[in-house]
């Protein structure tokens, strides 16, 4: 049925659940949340219980590709707050952003679909992670994968999927929105790096320009887990075993003693958008699983007792399991935003500074899926391993060349030899936008936001320093404090400087080439002079540090 008349999403409120009993309740409607509540409920004789701290919104804006990929925009389910003071970054304050809605990140993100390398899968192997070996998952992935567009023949032939539910497609060079990004490409070809058709089969190379694939539909909308194994026509269609409660907030999991071991019995929740402060409870027959990703699901833990004995105490929170790991070592891939001004006619901010640019760019989208709205921000990346750089980070190492002086990223599982799975993936990863992606919201209100940008994010992948997310009370409403330890490991801020080097070199050759990079803003060439001047890297640590 065509909307408007078509049903509507069937979610429910906390109070639905209230003093039901169910065989499995999953926390966290994200992606991971959406593929097993899908998956558990594909049998009638499961009755499921879904809760989702976020709403649905269940929306035609929130599957315009563009328009949706903005995690500091609240109104699209993302959710952001300040980090604890990095230590190493002169205490600086970054934003913590996460979706809190159904279908999670896939929601909000640059709709890219990664697998990883196999590298990282015959690492995780040989680390004893039995079945998590490159052969072991890669079916699961083709199972899962729906590729589509004229891409699809040959991405079948490399090791993709075309009947799975995920669908994705590959955006051609000519198909991409921005002059920018196809001469980033022609720069990475006149470096001498090579083009990798898709860095996530077998046997793909690891080192060069990665065309990647986004997850949307042929008809350019967007599609995240959500759409793919949880939509409307599923959620109905299983209504009577599967609930679904959004806007909910799990306040704890209760247990009962079962021979002296603590069971999950029960999961406390209440309202996340009423002022009302009553809560609820739903009892469980087999399993509670958590799904509230790397932030909320330590949260919950710790809030139902399981976490570091003295960190509960502290909040008064009674002990069900000291384990201390919960909420530790935590770690993400760090960007430095190393951007460069550009005529706005070549940046996506075109559609945000002329209203009349943006009107005419979403009628196109809506009378033909066509225009800067149906593309994703990001429709390629650059990966390479550091030790394939030559010795300045300018450019691929020698062809010549024996095996670098220059050490790949050590692990703490490996050691640095390069026949390692662990040394078969990328430490380092380059995101050319043509946007700016400061997470300094004044300095992009006041300046950014109306200025062309071009940006090289500089991503360190294969990140060694370790942090923490710890409760900051005993009340769920209250949002993490997260602690990315960034740079607590010193190594990690030598790979910092060689990702920084290389796109300053994909700059100039960029400029080289003729196009308008106006004048750098975020890693001045003031700075950059000095550093030359002095033979050290003074100025671009000042850099890292007050980007990163």
């Amino acid at each position: 049925m065509p909307w408007p008349f078509s049903p509507r999403y069937p979610e429910k409120s906390p109070d639905y659940a209230d003093e039901k009993e169910y065989d499995y309740i999953i926390i966290g409607g994200g992606t991971s949340g959406c593929v097993l509540a899908s998956h558990l409920s594909s049998s009638t004789t499961h009755k499921i219980l879904l809760l989702e701290r976020g709403p649905a919104n269940d929306t035609y804006l929130s599957r315009i590709p563009l328009l949706s990929s903005n995690i500091y925009d609240p109104s699209s389910g993302a959710k952001s707050w300040f980090c604890a003071p990095m230590k190493h970054c002169n205490d600086r304050e970054s934003l913590v952003c996460r979706a809190e809605l159904l279908g999670g990140g896939s929601r909000v993100n640059n709709e890219v679909y990664t697998r990883g390398t196999k590298g990282d899968y015959e690492g995780w192997k040989e680390m004893g992670c039995e079945g998590w070996g490159w052969k072991d998952v890669e079916p699961l992935f083709q199972r899962m994968d729906k590729v589509v567009g004229e891409d699809a023949k040959k991405a079948e032939e490399r090791g993709r999927g075309t009947q799975g539910q995920w669908i994705m497609k590959s955006f051609g060079y000519e198909e991409w929105g921005w002059r920018c990004l196809r001469v980033f490409t022609d720069a990475a070809d006149k470096m001498g790096f090579s083009r990798i058709p898709d860095t996530n089969v077998e046997n793909a190379s690891v080192d060069g320009l990665a065309m990647i694939y986004n997850t949307v539909t042929e008809d350019r909308k967007r599609n995240s887990t959500f759409h793919s194994v949880l939509p409307r026509e599923i959620a109905l269609e299983r209504e009577k075993h599967l609930t679904i409660c959004t806007n909910t907030t799990v306040h704890r999991i209760e247990f009962s003693d079962d021979d002296g071991i603590p069971r999950a019995s029960k999961v406390i929740f209440g309202s996340s958008v009423s002022k009302s402060t009553k809560i609820f409870e739903a009892k469980v027959k087999k399993e509670v699983i958590i799904c509230s990703g790397a932030l909320g699901s330590p949260q919950v833990l710790m809030l139902s007792g399981i976490g570091p004995r003295h960190h509960l105490e502290e909040h008064n929170i009674n002990v069900i399991h000291d384990l201390p790991g919960v909420g530790s070592n935590f770690t993400d891939h760090p960007s430095i935003p190393v951007a460069w001004e550009i005529p706005i006619s070549e940046s996506i901010i075109q559609v945000a500074v002329s209203p009349l640019k943006a009107i005419l760019e979403l009628a196109k989208y809506l009378l033909f899926g066509t225009g800067i709205m149906s593309l994703s921000s990001q429709t390629l990346s650059f990966f390479i391993r550091s030790q394939s750089l030559n010795e300045d980070a300018t450019g691929p190492l020698a062809k010549d060349s024996s095996y670098p002086n220059i050490e790949p990223t050590p692990t703490e599982t490996s050691p640095l030899h390069p026949s390692k799975p662990q040394n078969q993936v990328p430490d380092i990863e380059l995101i050319p936008l043509a946007v700016s992606a400061t997470d300094d919201m004044k300095e992009h209100q006041s300046t950014f936001s109306k200025m062309g940008i071009f940006c090289i994010l500089a991503v360190i992948c294969n990140f060694l320093s370790r942090g923490s997310v710890r409760i900051t009370s005993s009340s769920p409403h209250s949002y993490p404090a997260v602690d990315f330890g960034i740079f607590s490991n010193p190594d990690n801020m030598i790979l910092a400087r060689r990702a920084v080097h290389l796109a300053l070199a994909f700059g100039k050759t960029m400029l080289a080439s003729g196009f308008p990079l106006l004048r750098p803003v975020t890693f001045s060439s003031e700075s950059q002079d000095l550093d030359v001047e002095h033979g050290d890297h003074e100025e671009m640590d000042k850099f890292i540090r007050h980007r990163v």
